[in-house]
C-alpha cells in the first residue's frame, strides 16, 4: 500500500509540473512590447519588441552614442516550438556574429530564465518584470571558471 501511494504522489507531482510548465505562453511577454533604454555612460541602449508575423515576438538591440550615432547589438526571436519557448539572439559585428538558441527554463513571479549550458557566455538571460515601467534584464554564466553577471536596467521608452 506504501508502495501504491508512492507512486501516486510521484505521479501526482510530476503531472502538477507539467502542467504549471505548459501555462506559461508567448503571451506571458506580452510586457516586452515597446521600446525600453538604459543610459550608460557612452550614451544609451535600447531594446524594442514586437509581435513578430509567425505570433512570436521580433526584438532588436542597439546603442545610441552619446555623439547621436547608433550600432545595432543584436536582433533576438521568442518563439514558441515543440512545446518550449526560446529566446534567439543573433548578434552584429565581428566576434558577435552567431544565432544562439535559449530555452525557458524556469518562469516564476514575474522572472524569465533562457538558459543554453552549452554557450561560452552567458548561458543564462533573464527578465524581470518590474513594473509597467521598468524591466530588469541580466545575462550571466561562467568565463574562464568565474561567475559573471551583467544586469540591464531599462525602463520604458516615452514616446514624444
Amino acid at each position: 500500500m506504501k508502495q501504491k501511494m508512492l507512486l501516486f504522489s510521484f505521479l501526482f507531482v510530476l503531472c502538477f509540473a507539467s502542467i504549471a510548465q505548459q501555462r506559461t505562453s508567448l503571451s506571458d511577454f506580452d510586457f516586452l512590447k515597446g521600446s525600453w533604454t538604459m543610459n550608460t555612460a557612452k550614451g544609451r541602449i535600447v531594446e524594442s519588441w514586437k509581435m513578430s508575423k509567425d505570433s512570436g515576438m521580433d526584438g532588436i538591440s542597439f546603442s545610441i552614442s552619446t555623439a547621436g550615432d547608433s550600432t545595432l547589438l543584436e536582433t533576438i526571436k521568442l518563439y514558441e516550438s515543440g512545446g518550449s519557448i526560446y529566446y534567439e539572439p543573433s548578434g552584429n559585428g565581428p566576434g558577435n556574429d552567431s544565432t544562439v538558441r535559449f530555452k525557458l527554463i524556469s518562469a516564476k513571479d514575474g522572472i524569465f530564465v533562457f538558459e543554453n549550458k552549452n554557450h561560452d557566455f552567458p548561458q543564462r538571460i533573464s527578465y524581470q518584470y518590474q513594473s509597467a515601467n521598468n524591466v530588469l534584464a541580466w545575462i550571466e554564466g561562467t568565463v574562464n571558471g568565474k561567475f559573471r553577471k551583467i544586469e540591464f536596467p531599462y525602463s520604458r521608452e516615452k514616446l514624444n
